[in-house]
């Protein structure tokens, strides 16, 4: 009862918006040393009308998994097209927009694997890393929030098995269909993390999807977001 009365009251007191950015990244692979970002996708999760999406090219000598390729849908060409900006520019592009941004703080989920590939990617080029060293995870967020529920936690070979697509269905969203896109995962993380804390919705374009009766009867408003092949203010 007390955990609800906070909560209820922490929801109004921020206007159920915290300063984070919401950040999903594309990667060649899994390793930071051989493997390069290829896509930032970010939502700023106090105005979440502004949003950051770019691309860029491959750089010479990166390994490139089959795996990374299934999962994004990029192809080798695609990768190599000399019109993408290179991975420095969408780097500086992508600070710059993180810099009006109330607060940088990221979040997502798994937060850390993005967080590596940033800090790897701005510290070869000479670029400070602004992100500070704590993140929010939506898998922790998604799991507290179940087991408060009432709900059995998703457990394989001994270990948590909440992905983020298991965590889109507990809240009745949408898993994601085809291949990976880092806006489109940025803003379904952002939902999920709307849903999660204030248990409202964040984007007009998932609002006609209800919230589970284990998140409460509340209804919020929403906010629009508009997509740009390259940076959204």
């Amino acid at each position: 009862h007390n955990f609800n009365i906070y909560h209820h009251l922490f929801a109004k007191w921020h206007c159920w918006r915290l300063p984070l950015i919401v950040v999903d990244i594309e990667t060649t692979g899994l390793e930071p040393e051989r493997n390069q970002i290829i896509s930032i996708g970010a939502v700023d999760f106090a105005n979440p009308r502004r949003t950051y999406y770019n691309e860029c090219r491959l750089s010479r000598g990166v390994k490139v998994s089959k795996a990374a390729l299934e999962i994004t849908g990029f192809s080798l060409p695609q990768l190599k097209d000399r019109h993408k900006p290179a991975l420095k520019q969408i780097l500086q592009e992508f600070l710059k927009w993180t810099r009006t941004c109330k607060e940088r703080t990221l979040a997502g989920e798994n937060p850390w694997f993005d967080a590596t590939f940033l800090r790897r990617a701005l510290s070869e080029y000479g670029l400070a890393y602004p992100f500070g060293h704590r993140y929010v995870d939506l898998h922790s967020v998604s799991y507290a929030t179940l087991l408060r529920a009432g709900k059995r936690a998703m457990v394989s070979n001994g270990v948590s098995s909440l992905s983020l697509d298991k965590t889109l269905r507990c809240l009745e969203l949408e898993p994601r269909k085809g291949f990976h896109d880092a806006l489109t995962d940025a803003k379904l993380e952002a939902e999920a993390f709307s849903r999660l804390i204030y248990g409202k919705t964040l984007f007009k374009e998932y609002s006609k999807q209800d919230l589970p009766p284990h998140l409460g009867d509340r209804r919020g408003s929403h906010t629009g977001t508009r997509r740009s092949s390259r940076t959204a203010t």
